[in-house]
């Protein structure tokens, strides 16, 4: 394996681990060889060591990024400088201005660098439906500009990288979303029966995937199962209701618990882009997963059908009731599947295959 260096470069915290997205960052991070750190901006927490380096904001907001992008240009050229052998990954879970400026500040400052831009997503659907026609445009064109000028840029699965060919005629590489398991389950932490949900409230698909539990599912279900709750973890969701336990942010071991103890992670996401890394983690972990189709997009299954996918409110009931009144036997189904999906998503093997099919110096 050629000997070389890397700065990883995110634009939201990766550290505390907290969001699938970070998740996968921080698994690919330890799997990446040779000299490496990782360059994030972060509103949560200055961080620096030997494998952190954080570039601090008081606020959360686009603002508060582009004024910062300076100096995380800056530390990151001071860490690669003396090396002849660079790699430049640009993380691209967050808004592609930041990613376009970051790669033509280093086609300037350092040309021979080998700059990869990994794609969580297609940023310009998710612009497309939130945003207005403006910024939806303006990602459109810095995404193709991101795509074409990247040593290599990569899709997380075969339907995106579809997508990304026929959008903007542009061949990537396939790296997919992985993970790398390293927490023991523990005892069970709550006494409630529940199903869980996990991601942030604050992002717009993962916002209306709740209220949809809320609305349209848990009180029909709550009539078979009156002391059922939902779990909600990834914080910003700031309600109150009788069935709710809100774990907010928590840690990923503590995370991996909850989800393996549920009755089920339900997944009904109507809209979304690249592949959902809390799917992959929980099929890992031998848990019970009920999504919709557009929520295990991307996803290569093993052996799955109901009562695991549903995309109507009634038929996503009936398979919650189903799931729980037999939630024994399927719950050994789902541990003997495990394996397929810890081997298949392991974040080491990807990393490994990735480096020696694609850097070459």
């Amino acid at each position: 394996m050629p000997k070389f260096k890397t700065a990883f470069i995110t634009f939201f915290p990766v550290i505390p681990d907290n969001m699938g997205s970070s998740a996968v960052i921080n698994s690919r991070f330890r799997s990446w060889p040779n000299k490496k750190r990782i360059f994030q901006i972060s509103h949560i927490k200055k961080i620096n060591n030997k494998d952190i380096k954080t570039i601090f904001i008081k606020k959360e907001s686009p603002i508060s990024k582009i004024i910062k992008l300076p100096e995380l240009i800056i530390k990151t050229f001071n860490f690669l400088k003396s090396s002849k052998n660079n790699i430049i990954i640009i993380e691209g879970a967050s808004w592609i201005f930041y990613s376009f400026i970051t790669l033509i500040a280093f086609k300037f400052l350092l040309p021979k660098s080998r700059i990869i831009y990994i794609s969580h997503s297609i940023e310009s659907e998710i612009r497309e439906k939130y945003s207005n026609l403006f910024i939806f445009y303006l990602t459109k064109f810095l995404e193709k500009l991101v795509f074409k000028y990247s040593f290599i840029s990569t899709s997380v699965s075969k339907i995106e990288k579809n997508k990304i060919a026929k959008l903007y005629k542009t061949k990537t590489i396939l790296f997919p979303n992985a993970i790398t398991l390293n927490h023991k389950i523990e005892k069970k932490e709550l006494r409630d029966d529940y199903i869980i949900y996990s991601g942030s409230y604050l992002y717009r698909p993962n916002k209306n995937a709740v209220d949809y539990l809320n609305v349209k599912i848990m009180p029909k279900v709550l009539k078979t199962f009156p002391n059922l709750k939902l779990v909600l973890t990834g914080g910003g969701f700031k309600k109150n209701l009788p069935w709710i336990i809100n774990k907010g942010t928590v840690s990923k071991k503590k995370l991996h618990n909850l989800i393996y103890f549920s009755k089920c992670m339900c997944v009904p996401l109507k809209f979304g882009s690249g592949t959902r890394i809390k799917i992959i983690e929980a099929m890992s972990l031998g848990a019970i997963v009920i999504s919709t189709t557009k929520g295990i997009e991307g996803i290569d299954l093993k052996d799955i059908s109901p009562p695991f996918i549903a995309n109507k409110e009634s038929s996503i009931i009936k398979l919650i009731i189903k799931v729980i009144k037999n939630n024994k036997n399927i719950k050994i189904k789902a541990n003997k599947e495990k394996l397929y999906y810890l081997k298949k998503y392991s974040m080491k093997s990807i990393t490994e295959n990735f480096i020696k099919e694609n850097i070459k110096f």
